[in-house]
């Protein structure tokens, strides 16, 4: 009997048959346009969105055309909870509960893949004297959400998961029975973003006690400067942040910036092609989040960047990167260092919270295309001037949008299977509409794990 087994379904056994996963076939190409649109800013568009749903009044979101899957996974969840949402031209109108006018949800609040969806619809449910299931996709099921939980836990609120505190559905039963909470930061910002927008409607003061180092400063630092636009009074110290009482009131039209960290691809490509690329909707360095670094080191990448056009016209050398406020940018970063001058890029150890390990999954994308990097405790050394190679095998992207964003351009070069065809569409949704003969069905390859 075991013997038979054994034989069956052991490693090697004949019991098993390929898994279906679904890829995307990418044959080497150029860039198709050389006009690129940067997608909405989905950390502007998401905590914009909440504080419209705070609000008890009309207001109007736009420059943008259409939502990633997190801002969708948002609006959805907000919909869910009594907010009413129209599409406009270029955006959308909004019409918002107040803090005491939300609905208990007929069914399960899904996240989706959004972390930042996620975190603040903990925060919100809170405060909220009904019970509310929030769910995520697999990645998110498997990120830690221990540190809000800890933070909310000593509020009053009831919450209830699995055997293993980090992981979702995650049951929430609000109100908050006091106004003073302590978040440690040194992972992620968005815990300490979710008890900010939380305080919204409080009676009294609301305290934040910050514990670590923080890490991810700009978002955080954005929540604040959304909240301020829509009426918030915060002092903030070295060791907490003072929040007095406080309604939401947005602007009537509230613009969506473009995403800074998301010119990190069209960078990539014109390395790739060589090609100038004109940028569209050039994204502002007040709205970059951390972002703004690509701009201090083009010259350092052999690019140049006039009158909204990259160009790939000079000579790389190595460079030294702190991603501390910036750890979305590690998989292209790490692409562009291995095909220019090469260099360190660290202060990314919370990137290991993300996703995937987003330091480990970035090395496996690189070795996949024949590409070297050494990992380091809080990043990646890597060497310049390499040369790209067609990957033997399907490119594993770890469900990581920004790891399948980065091999899908490579792939452009090379000519790759990539897993997960649709994973872009988190961020934007129009990125392969950038890129020329590019498939537009899914293909499913037979694929034995």
């Amino acid at each position: 009997m075991a013997k038979g087994w054994v034989k069956r379904w052991g490693a090697r056994g004949t019991g098993h048959r390929p898994s279906h996963i679904p890829a995307l076939e990418v044959h080497p190409t150029n860039v198709s346009d050389d006009n690129w649109i940067l997608p909405p800013s989905k950390s502007h568009l998401i905590r914009m969105m909440h504080l419209c749903a705070l609000s008890a009044n009309k207001h109007q979101l736009t420059g943008f055309s259409e939502l990633g899957e997190d801002a969708e996974s948002m609006k959805r969840c907000l919909t869910q909870l009594g907010v009413g949402f129209c599409d406009i031209e270029h955006g959308m109108e909004i019409t918002g509960t107040g803090i005491n006018g939300f609905n208990r949800s007929p069914s399960v609040l899904h996240a989706g893949n959004s972390g930042t969806a996620l975190r603040l619809l903990l925060g919100l449910t809170s405060r909220l004297p009904f019970v509310s299931m929030i769910d995520g996709d697999a990645s998110l099921r498997n990120r830690n959400h221990s540190t809000l939980l800890e933070a909310l836990a000593p509020l009053g609120v009831d919450l209830s998961y699995g055997v293993e505190q980090e992981r979702l559905p995650i049951l929430v039963h609000g109100p908050w029975q006091g106004e003073e909470a302590t978040v440690d930061v040194s992972k992620s910002s968005q815990p300490y973003s979710s008890l900010l927008l939380a305080s919204c409607g409080l009676r009294s003061k609301c305290v934040i006690h910050t514990k670590g180092i923080s890490v991810s400063r700009r978002h955080s630092g954005l929540t604040i400067e959304l909240m301020e636009k829509c009426g918030a009074a915060i002092e903030i110290t070295e060791e907490k942040t003072i929040i007095s009482p406080w309604t939401s009131n947005p602007p009537s039209e509230w613009n969506v910036p473009s995403d800074g960290s998301m010119m990190s691809f069209p960078i990539l490509a014109c390395l790739l092609t060589k090609q100038p690329i004109r940028i569209e909707n050039p994204v502002d360095a007040n709205d970059a989040l951390g972002h703004e670094i690509l701009f201090d080191y083009l010259n350092n990448f052999g690019i140049s960047y006039q009158d909204s056009t990259l160009r790939c016209d000079g000579s790389s050398d190595e460079v030294d990167i702190d991603l501390r406020d910036a750890n979305d940018l590690l998989p292209p970063l790490a692409a562009i260092l291995a095909l220019s001058g090469g260099g360190r890029l660290r202060g990314a150890a919370h990137a290991k919270h993300k996703e995937s390990n987003r330091i480990r999954s970035t090395k496996k994308l690189l070795d996949a295309f024949g590409l070297t990097a050494t990992i380091e405790d809080d990043g990646l050394s890597i060497e310049g001037g390499q040369t790209l190679t067609m990957p033997d095998s399907l490119v594993d992207t770890n469900g990581d949008h920004r790891i399948q964003m980065t091999a899908i351009l490579l792939a452009t070069q090379t000519g790759a299977t990539v897993e997960g065809p649709r994973l872009h569409r988190i961020a934007d949704p129009e990125f392969l509409t950038r890129l020329s003969a590019m498939p537009t069905e899914v293909l499913v390859k037979g694929v034995q794990r």
